[in-house]
């Protein structure tokens, strides 16, 4: 038995349209979206936690946790001012959600780590390993997000329509 497949000799073609705005400006309503308000509450989180761990002696373990604490901090923050300022919009032809979802999965594991770590020394550390723990929740959320995102091809902001497949004969 032997299938065929038959050509109708057409051509098919996908039309993608991406809208951007061109102009760096504030948005307020980026602030008042969930994923504004995930990031300021995770950009909070990784001070706090950074914050309580300068009040122990200054170990290995303790290091860490500070080192994971505070680069979060610095790179959620950075990323925070990009989407409000709608720098990423305007740098859409770079890959923001896949580099995005790296550093969210590379975090999560770093604050979990550090975070067990914390956990172990007890005392008030555990204090400080509560604050890393829920960061690593929030840091493996946003990396399931954005991973979903970037397979549904969508970009980090902005607007991008796919037309369906026409055939044109």
């Amino acid at each position: 038995m032997s299938s065929y497949h038959t050509d109708s000799g057409g051509q098919t073609t996908t039309t993608t349209t991406t809208q951007i705005t061109p102009l760096i400006w504030f948005d307020r309503e980026y602030i008042h979206s969930n994923t504004g308000l995930l990031n300021l509450v995770v950009i909070i989180l990784d001070l706090a936690a950074f914050i309580i761990a300068q009040f122990f002696y200054q170990s290995g373990r303790v290091a860490f946790f500070c080192f994971t604490s505070m680069s979060a901090f610095w790179i959620s923050l950075t990323l925070f001012a990009l989407y409000a300022f709608h720098v990423v919009e305007k740098l859409h032809y770079v890959q923001w959600l896949l580099g995005e979802f790296a550093f969210c999965l590379i975090w999560s594991m770093f604050f979990f780590v550090s975070s067990l770590l914390m956990l172990i020394a007890g005392r008030l550390h555990i204090v400080a390993a509560i604050f890393g723990f829920i960061s690593c929740g929030i840091y493996g959320y946003q990396a399931r997000e954005n991973y979903q995102r970037y397979s549904r091809g969508e970009i980090a902001q902005g607007e991008r329509s796919t037309t369906g497949p026409t055939v044109m004969a």
